[in-house]
């Protein structure tokens, strides 16, 4: 079963089985996605792809979906108004009051999906760490800076590599599901940029690649037929690794 917390009473939650419970914390942004993509871009697409996962999968264990964290380590958009930034240790600090709380209640288990392209160093990095010092598994699943998309290249015109941010994945997902937050009078060949970053510098700023327009990739590609490809992918990776989830003993 997968449900929100948030609709559940502590007496309900104290007779589930703690080794049947997993904690699942979505992740996502408030950050600036170009000119054709609301500054909610990565928590749209990660609340409607686990929406729409849920349709379709049938889970054993419990799966607790938390309240969404709205925002992530964006300091790299932070020069276009309207985003709004988490440092590392806040994001970390935030985790670790999660994995607390749970360690009180022994549950053990903390599924953290994630949107955002900057947060998945601060997941990646903590995890062996969090583990031993709260005694809590955590899984990451990380949309962006990982290898997510690697299996949705035919789908695609631009190199997933270079679909950095606010391009054609992104902006044909809410061409199809969310159209009407997709500013399509924007996503046009001018305001195209395709940038290769070096492997070994990660001190980019949007600003310097993206003056004045934010988008780092090709948005102009994006057609609502290839967002419901794109839409089909995510939901269905999901309901993958959920399934694998719970059969994790």
């Amino acid at each position: 079963m997968y449900r929100s917390i948030n609709t559940m009473t502590w007496a309900e939650v104290s007779k589930l089985d703690p080794d049947s419970v997993f904690y699942v914390l979505p992740v996502g942004s408030l950050e600036q996605h170009g000119r054709a993509l609301p500054l909610g871009t990565d928590d749209l697409i990660l609340t409607s792809s686990l929406e729409e996962m849920n349709r379709h999968v049938s889970l054993k264990n419990n799966f607790l979906q938390l309240p969404n964290l709205h925002y992530g380590n964006s300091f790299e958009h932070l020069d276009f108004p309207g985003t709004i930034t988490l440092g590392c240790t806040c994001i970390a600090a935030f985790v670790e009051e999660i994995l607390s709380s749970m360690r009180r209640h022994g549950f053990h288990r903390l599924i953290i999906v994630n949107s955002h392209g900057g947060n998945a160093p601060i997941f990646q990095a903590y995890a062996q760490e969090w583990e031993q010092k709260f005694g809590v598994r955590v899984y990451n699943v990380n949309y962006f800076g990982s290898d997510f998309f690697a299996d949705a290249q035919d789908l695609l015109q631009t190199p997933v590599n270079n679909d950095i941010h606010g391009g054609e994945i992104e902006a044909s997902y809410l061409a199809y599901a969310l159209p009407a937050v997709f500013h399509a009078e924007e996503a046009t060949p001018e305001n195209d940029v395709f940038v290769s970053l070096k492997e070994y510098y990660y001190g980019w700023l949007s600003r310097d690649l993206s003056p004045d327009n934010g988008l780092i990739g090709m948005a102009s590609r994006a057609t609502p037929q290839k967002g419901r490809l794109i839409y089909e992918y995510v939901w269905k990776k999901l309901a993958r690794y959920f399934s694998e989830f719970d059969q994790t003993k």
